[in-house]
């Protein structure tokens, strides 16, 4: 079938554009063509072809019907997504009306489009963080929108921000206010191809966490005793915290998870640096707050006013007596002092009382610092006490028989290595040591040198008492290690074949193949290692094994020490070509 000029006429609907709130446009489908000449017509459009002999938009025109297919006529509807194609069977050459040789189809291509755009977002950061469906944004930023359409493409993209109304996308949406921004947004193709709307929340977060202390337990002014605890507690209005920090004196900074206990403290003047950061990297300013752990309970002092009367070692006094309680502390002052006689209610104590009943008294004393530190004695009148003060405790240290190792401020031992613990006092004379091993256990009498079976950290808190009940307590942190090191074997190459012998399967190496050794100990450290080749003596192991003998079965026995003397061993078996 030959035409002198065929003219390809498509109609499609329209619809009007309305703008309800932040409901999509109405888009109409349509046709487009592209500036490099290409065809594109949404695919759902009818198609109708009409035949004129001019080029004219005027010219007179005649529908085309199909005898063979006018079911599927008139209107009929592409079948293929991008590349169709309206044939003629030959091509005729305009001038001389006959055929083109080699003959060759006249192809007339549409391209059918049913498919929309696809959008995505730039958030023009990467401090975001997605939480609960919602994107939160530690900075200001500008949101940016692309969109690809694999046929005719993008013509444009439609925004709406916090239920506005949609509008045409052409430069970057900035957001600059700390709020939440709902922004729904969608892409139309040339075609009138529509994306459905997407939704997302943005919530712009510029501002800092924040971070309070708190003190559990006993507090004075920046005073607290070693029963308390600090803890941190971080809030952020809107992404949430993310983690927070603390230095502790001049020691490394830390990320904050349970609360600082009083009792791992020394006594003394502290201070503590914290600040937290939120899920979007808002980094809050840091705080410091300056404090002091007493752990020192008050002293007590007994004063008799007035005149006794020493004999035989026993101290006299008249009912005209008074007995004054002074007490002293270190640092959180006194609060309260109370006292019994003769295990009588205990009274607060104000002022100087009269000693008047007869007979031996036995005198009950108790005082409390303003961080309820507390200190209890107990004397009696029949014993020349009042002459003599001792306000200290006894002078206390420990030592290790054994294995031992020091790394820094830690001692590393094995099970076999013996704890000795030691008190003296120079005044009313040392009485025992009380000592617990971690939390957990009961405190015990110290009577004679122990060790520690099993591997772990320890924590061991002991009292010395004189004779007057003035105590002092000293800790020890050891960590017990029984394990040798690990031992780690590599040859120089990879063996490629086994050889089976006496049951047993053997790496296979050549000749010139180099063994090395190595060692790690996860707690002091390795020391030392000796390795065995066959049945021949122990070796001490400082570089590569090598010059092998052919045709030989190796076994090799190698044994690390640890810098506690721990062991391990191991062996390893292969076959030289």
């Amino acid at each position: 079938m030959t035409f002198k000029k065929i003219s390809l006429l498509l109609l499609t609907l329209t619809f009007s554009v309305s703008l309800v709130s932040q409901e999509p446009l109405d888009h109409s489908k349509k046709i487009y063509k592209a500036p490099d000449g290409k065809l594109y017509i949404n695919k759902e459009l009818p198609v109708y072809l009409r035949l004129a002999t001019s080029p004219d938009e005027d010219a007179k025109s005649h529908l085309l019907t199909s005898e063979d297919s006018k079911d599927y006529t008139n209107p009929m509807y592409f079948d293929t997504e991008g590349y169709n194609s309206i044939q003629s069977p030959w091509k005729v050459d305009p001038e001389t009306k006959e055929y083109v040789y080699p003959k060759e189809e006249i192809i007339f291509e549409i391209y059918a489009d049913s498919k929309p755009p696809k959008t995505t977002v730039d958030y023009g950061t990467k401090n975001i963080t997605n939480m609960n469906n919602k994107i939160f944004i530690g900075e200001k930023t500008k949101i940016k929108f692309s969109s690809n359409d694999a046929i005719s493409g993008t013509e444009n993209i439609y925004y709406s921000i916090d239920e506005q109304p949609f509008k045409k996308y052409s430069e970057p949406l900035n957001l600059e206010n700390e709020k939440e921004y709902l922004i729904k947004y969608y892409a139309v193709d040339y075609v009138g191809n529509a994306e459905k709307p997407e939704e997302i929340t943005i919530v712009l977060d510029l501002s800092q966490p924040t971070t309070k202390l708190k003190i559990e337990g006993d507090k004075h002014n920046n005073i607290i005793s070693g029963r308390s605890e600090i803890t941190l507690i971080a809030e952020d209005a809107l992404s949430e915290v993310k983690s927070t920090y603390y230095q502790l004196d001049n020691n490394k900074k830390k990320p904050y998870k349970y609360s600082i206990k009083g009792k791992y403290l020394t006594e003394g003047d502290h201070s503590i640096q914290f600040y937290s950061v939120d899920q979007v990297n808002n980094q809050e300013d840091i705080k410091e707050f300056s404090f002091y752990v007493d752990k020192t309970p008050p002293t007590i002092v007994e004063e008799l006013l007035g005149n006794t009367f020493i004999a035989n070692g026993k101290e006299y006094f008249s009912g005209r007596n008074k007995l004054k309680l002074i007490s002293l502390d270190n640092k959180a002052g006194v609060k309260e002092i109370r006292y019994s006689i003769n295990n009588s209610e205990y009274k607060s104590y104000e002022n100087p009382f009269y000693l008047s009943k007869s007979g031996d008294l036995k005198i009950q004393t108790i005082a409390i610092d303003n961080v309820n530190n507390k200190k209890q004695t107990q004397k009696l009148s029949d014993r020349s006490n009042v002459s003599y003060v001792d306000l200290s405790g006894p002078k206390l240290g420990h030592h290790f028989e054994g294995p031992q190792f020091v790394s820094k401020d830690t001692f590393f031992i094995s099970g076999e290595t013996k704890i000795k613990l030691a008190g003296s006092d120079n005044e009313s004379g040392f009485k025992k040591i009380d000592y617990r091993i971690n939390e957990q256990e009961k405190t015990k009498e110290y009577t004679e040198p122990f060790s520690l079976e099993k591997e772990g950290l320890y924590t061991i808190n002991y009292t010395g008492y004189d004779n007057l009940g003035n105590t002092n307590t000293k800790q020890l942190l050891c960590i017990v290690d029984n394990k040798g090191p690990v031992i780690f074997h590599r040859f120089s190459m990879i063996s490629e074949k086994q050889k089976i012998t006496d049951d047993k399967k053997l790496d296979v190496y050549p000749q010139h193949v180099v063994l090395f050794l190595s060692a790690t100990d996860s707690y002091v450290g390795f020391e030392k290692m000796y390795y065995r080749v066959n049945d021949g003596k122990n070796q001490l192991y400082h570089g590569l094994i090598e010059d092998f003998k052919p045709n030989t079965e190796y076994s090799l026995t190698i044994t690390a020490y640890d810098k506690l003397g721990n062991k391990e061993k191991e062996k390893i078996g292969f076959f030289i070509e």
